[in-house]
């Protein structure tokens, strides 16, 4: 069994114009999502083996609580071909993943990122791969579970959505 958290970086600040689109950082709420994100996950037993980062100031930034949460204990690879990718590139960085890590998390963007949680769904997850299809936010998280032991065997259409949620909601909830 192997289990990928897709996470979108979280709110940005576009206050300052001047910046590249890479450098841009995160805005208030983006922080207050990106500490909650992290606690989220380590409390749902969702802590990854290896995290995968692209490079942008703002995905590091939102993965940033987290790796501060596990002390060193998830190796975070930054990698510029992260940033912007789209679905093929991401599904390539997973499947070339070393196989001891049960649980990897990829903190990038939109819309490789949506379009690759869709393009994962099993067809139980049809409900939900619709609302990401619909709608996935700044900060949104995804947790898929696949029936595999080797990362080279992750497909379309064969994870199972565990869990899809936004941080404005979870955060409301708690």
């Amino acid at each position: 069994m192997k289990r990928l958290c897709l996470m979108r970086h979280a709110k940005s600040d576009w206050n300052h114009p001047e910046l590249e689109d890479a450098q841009r950082t995160l805005n208030g709420r983006g922080v207050k999502s990106a500490a909650f994100l992290a606690d989220f996950i380590v409390e749902q037993g969702w802590t990854p083996d290896h995290a995968l980062c692209s490079t942008a100031v703002r995905a590091r930034s939102t993965i940033k609580p987290l790796a501060e949460k596990l002390s060193g204990d998830c190796v975070i690879d930054y990698r510029d071909d992260l940033y912007m990718a789209m679905p093929a590139t991401l599904l390539k960085a997973v499947q070339q993943l070393d196989d001891k890590n049960d649980t990897v998390l990829i903190v990038a963007h939109n819309p490789g990122l949506e379009m690759l949680a869709v393009e994962l769904s099993d067809a139980d997850s049809e409900e939900t791969s619709g609302r990401m299809a619909d709608h996935f936010p700044t900060g949104a998280l995804a947790v898929f579970q696949f029936d595999i032991d080797k990362w080279c065997d992750v497909k379309k259409a064969i994870g199972h959505v565990a869990f899809y949620g936004k941080p404005r909601e979870l955060m409301q909830n708690s």
